[in-house]
């Protein structure tokens, strides 16, 4: 019976493919999984991860958070989705994004941006990913549509299990492309700015990042192993971010990001 399943859903897939607006970021894109199976996929994988991991204690943080992803996720094609925004209790240094609109940043991520834009960037190119679909496109491409199927089924869930373990050990659901990466930037950076937010923020927490890597490499590692970070990507987001606006003075964001890291920084420094 599963196996008939799995052939069902194969055909459809590779009938229908992805159906994508002529102005959607992804026209032209080949990618197997319907939309609306990636959500699905994303609520499984979700629920494996946050038996794995521990929300930070703290609503005031993970309403700021979820307040930010809110607001760039607006800005975006896939704003009529449901979307999820977790701060986690874990010193490390990175955020990652599931299928399906579900974006975790770590504490140790927050204490370490230099002010909200930057806090902002980050979740701003997490948002990106999963506009753009990036993780299910690679799961297609390393693992095949068979093993994609078997997922999205979801009549395997030691299969989701492994898939989220692996997920909370390395931090990242797959090792995006160079392209894929440009593109979380690009994308991103539009976010960013349409919410509001200086768009130069971007280039700031990647020069936050590589200072603060000098000192401290193990909190590092696995952010720079999932988001590979060099002088040129530095370079394209301030050179991307003077075509774009830069907003007010907000001191009222200022004062609500100061009392957010006042919160998350005790946490961190403690491991």
């Amino acid at each position: 019976m599963r196996r008939a399943a799995v052939s069902v859903l194969l055909a459809v897939l590779l009938v229908a493919g992805c159906t994508c607006a002529s102005d959607s970021v992804n026209r032209g894109d080949l990618n197997l999984v319907s939309l609306d199976d990636e959500w699905s996929l994303g609520r499984d994988l979700a629920a494996e991860v946050d038996a794995q991991v521990r929300p930070l204690p703290d609503p005031v943080v993970q309403g700021y958070v979820d307040r930010v992803g809110r607001a760039l996720v607006a800005q975006t094609e896939m704003a009529d989705r449901d979307w999820t925004f977790t701060v986690l209790d874990d010193p490390a240094v990175n955020a990652f994004a599931l299928p399906g609109g579900h974006v975790y940043v770590h504490a140790g991520l927050v204490a370490a941006a230099g002010g909200p834009d930057e806090l902002a960037s980050v979740v701003a190119h997490e948002v990106a990913h999963g506009v753009a679909r990036h993780s299910t496109e690679r799961m297609v491409k390393a693992q095949g549509v068979s093993w994609v199927a078997g997922l999205v089924l979801g009549d395997n869930p030691g299969l989701v299990r492994q898939v989220a373990a692996g997920l909370v050990g390395r931090g990242a659901l797959a090792r995006f492309s160079r392209s894929d990466e440009a593109e979380a930037d690009r994308l991103g950076l539009d976010y960013l700015a349409a919410a509001g937010y200086d768009p130069d923020g971007q280039a700031a927490m990647f020069e936050t990042l590589v200072a603060l890597r000098a000192r401290r490499p193990l909190r590092f590692e696995r952010w720079f192993q999932s988001h590979p970070l060099g002088e040129d990507r530095v370079e394209a987001a301030e050179a991307a971010a003077e075509a774009l606006p830069s907003p007010p003075p907000r001191p009222d964001e200022d004062a609500a990001f100061e009392d957010v890291q006042r919160r998350v920084r005790p946490f961190v420094s403690s491991r």
